[in-house]
């Protein structure tokens, strides 16, 4: 996306939203891959998806990781391999579906995660130091009905 000038006037509050969520979501992104790349030596992604499968315990499967992303099935794949071949995850047939993979992090995996949630929490703070606690939550309640809204409107799609 080019550089706009924020000090310019959109058409819109709708307009103004979506390019403040885009910019945001972008440096987040971008700090939080560079933060994670230099203090843990693993990518935001890796570290992602390392945290949504230790946030749900028990058979979890590339797709409902990638859902949970909202990544490609072959992305969180790739992700899978890596953190297979680091010692972080295993992988092993589902019970319930022999097309199926069971994921679980490992020991080495889980601190990994218990370091990177440390770090996001320390960066949390700073971004939001100076932040209304009611405006946030209020930024949380509409962007979950924004969610909620364009899902109904995408799944008639």
């Amino acid at each position: 996306m080019a550089s706009m000038d924020s000090s310019q006037p959109l058409p819109n509050d709708l307009a103004t939203l979506w390019y403040l969520m885009r910019r945001v979501t972008g440096m987040m992104e971008r700090g939080g891959d560079a933060v994670f790349r230099t203090e843990l030596n693993i990518s935001l992604a890796q570290f992602l998806v390392l945290s949504v499968v230790d946030a749900h315990p028990g058979p979890l499967n590339q797709q409902a990781i990638a859902d949970r992303l909202g990544l490609t099935k072959g992305t969180i794949s790739r992700q899978i391999d890596t953190a297979v071949t680091a010692g972080w995850m295993t992988v092993a047939p589902s019970p319930r579906n022999r097309r199926e993979h069971t994921i679980a992090l490992t020991p080495a995996g889980t601190d990994l995660v218990r370091r990177g949630d440390t770090r996001f929490e320390q960066s949390r703070q700073n971004m939001l130091a100076t932040a209304d606690p009611a405006d946030l939550r209020a930024a949380i309640r509409l962007l979950t009905t924004m969610n909620t809204n364009l899902e109904r409107s995408l799944a008639k799609l």
